[in-house]
């Protein structure tokens, strides 16, 4: 009867479910809207930048994505964009972020839907990461595609001598934009 209760235990603690019940809905809320701000000024940025054509789209990536970044992240928030492909090595996955990361691989490969879907959890000291998916849009395509135009690849490696941030199709899980709130 024991090892059976155990077996209880163990299996209920090994879900792979964000822990959202002990982040308050006003720190969910607030992080979810900073990562919105972040979402919509980047595909801002990048759309606005694309009319220019596609090396001003990249040089806007890798020159304006940190200043939005630096601009969102305020009240001591610390807003950032994690994945396991990057072009700036700075946003690789690491921590509470790549366990987002990893859930929301697992909820993609279980076919749910991602649009809408976040994560949240409690930190040390505290402070809360929320994080939600980033999905490749058509827009995406043209830089992180899985065909490239010669004049893509070349300024990208001009900017991104190391970008691993190729081979997406329409749909696929990008990576997390995330947050981090400091304690109440």
């Amino acid at each position: 009867m024991r090892w059976s209760a155990l077996l209880l235990v163990v299996c209920a603690c090994s879900k792979s479910e964000p822990t959202t019940t002990e982040v308050p809905a006003a720190q969910r809320a607030k992080a979810a809207a900073l990562i919105g701000e972040l979402k919509k000024s980047l595909l801002g940025a990048v759309t606005s930048a694309m009319s220019k054509g596609i090396p001003s789209a990249i040089a806007a990536c890798h020159d304006e994505a940190p200043a939005i970044t630096a601009r969102i992240a305020r009240e001591g928030a610390v807003v950032g964009r994690a994945t396991r492909k990057p072009r700036n090595p700075k946003n690789e996955a690491a921590g509470w972020q790549a366990d987002a990361l990893a859930y929301f691989e697992q909820q993609q490969a279980a076919k749910a839907p991602l649009a809408g879907a976040s994560f949240a959890r409690m930190l040390d000291g505290g402070k809360v990461g929320y994080a939600e998916p980033l999905l490749i849009q058509e827009v995406c395509l043209t830089c992180h595609g899985q065909t490239l135009a010669p004049e893509v690849t070349a300024a990208l490696a001009e900017k991104y001598p190391n970008d691993r941030a190729t081979g997406y199709a329409l749909g696929d899980l990008r990576g997390v934009a995330w947050v981090e709130l400091p304690a109440p």
